[in-house]
């Protein structure tokens, strides 16, 4: 799933270990919606969660993250398409269609400590591909997924943005492959950031 690749590598490249957190009780049943990929972050600078009141997150609020639990909504594993992106009403019946109370309670409990001796307190963090732009279906969106039990919700624009800002065009053969690819990019003056007109998010 090119979405594990991207986030993996955001949360890496902010100074995050990553490992996988795996979906096991929802995989033995079958259900409506199939489950979400899922991987298990920490971030050792940082000594507690702090994120506070507020669910939408940015790049910024990363240093208030220890621990947590990170479910991914992406394009291969939904029904995402640019036409939702292009409409904020679409973009809230995708997340009320495509989540479930049931399916985030199994991506947000793991059978097993997701980090060794980093006691059972995480956050539960979501990925989706985009949120609306207008501020009531933002809020309709975000009071959605927080009615699912998420504390925080990312999306694939801004760590895409994030991503290519942290790359040089000057590529490095021991970089992650999704550096590489933007590496070569920007190499090739194809995007420059931070003007390019496909991020219109600031990460």
């Amino acid at each position: 799933m090119v979405e594990h690749d991207l986030v993996e590598a955001y949360f890496e490249s902010n100074g995050f270990l990553v490992h996988s957190a795996g979906n096991s009780a929802f995989t033995q049943t079958k259900r409506k919606f199939d489950p979400l990929t899922t991987i298990a972050v920490m971030n050792p600078r940082v000594n507690d969660n702090s994120l506070g009141s507020g669910v939408r997150l940015f790049s910024g609020d990363l240093q208030r993250i220890r621990t947590g639990i990170v479910g991914i909504l992406g394009w291969t594993n939904s029904s995402f398409s640019p036409a939702v992106m292009s409409n904020d009403t679409r973009q809230v019946k995708f997340l009320k269609q495509q989540l479930s109370k049931e399916q985030l309670d199994d991506c947000f409990n793991p059978d097993f400590p997701i980090w060794e001796g980093g006691g059972s307190s995480f956050l539960k963090l979501l990925v989706v591909p985009s949120l609306p732009a207008n501020n009531d279906k933002m809020k309709e969106a975000v009071e959605f997924v927080r009615s699912l039990g998420v504390e925080g919700v990312l999306t694939l624009r801004s760590i895409l943005e994030n991503l290519f800002r942290q790359t040089s065009p000057n590529l490095i053969k021991d970089l992650p492959s999704v550096f590489k690819i933007f590496g070569l990019i920007k190499a090739y003056g194809l995007a420059k950031d931070p003007q390019m007109e496909i991020f219109k998010e600031t990460g």
